[in-house]
């Protein structure tokens, strides 16, 4: 397994409900698990991340209610994602919409969406749609 250099670690209230929505729900795939430690890696094409129930008298933490923080997830098709979660139920945060980004040569376009996970985590899906060319305006 290729490993990131980076790779957050989100504490979770509950482990069987927070695997449950990203592998379930939102397709990613379990590469290991601790159960003694209520922690699992999990992986979506190369995006990583790790959930670890948190134990501290196991008193259940506050959901993340504000945006000082998302975690951006690149998919290859934005559709199938949208789909299971509508299939699932899951309200979005902030609706399918188009963006454009302007890097050091290009403006990346891509189609993205706003999402929180059970515990509140805001996660961006986007799909990369093309890059135009910097205007000289």
């Amino acid at each position: 397994m290729d490993w990131n250099r980076l790779v957050p670690e989100l504490t979770v209230n509950d482990l069987h409900l927070s695997r449950q929505f990203y592998c379930d729900v939102l397709g990613f795939q379990l590469r290991f698990d601790r159960p003694e430690d209520r922690f699992v890696y999990l992986d979506l094409a190369g995006a990583q991340l790790m959930l670890c129930q948190q134990t501290d008298g196991d008193v259940a933490l506050p959901k993340i209610q504000d945006r000082r923080l998302h975690f951006q997830i690149e998919v290859d098709a934005l559709v199938p994602v949208l789909l299971r979660l509508a299939e699932a139920g899951q309200v979005l945060d902030v609706e399918p919409y188009t963006a454009r980004y302007r890097g050091k040569d290009c403006v990346y376009v891509q189609r993205e969406c706003f999402v929180r996970d059970p515990d509140g985590y805001l996660l961006r899906f986007f799909e990369h749609l093309a890059e135009e060319p910097l205007s000289c305006s």
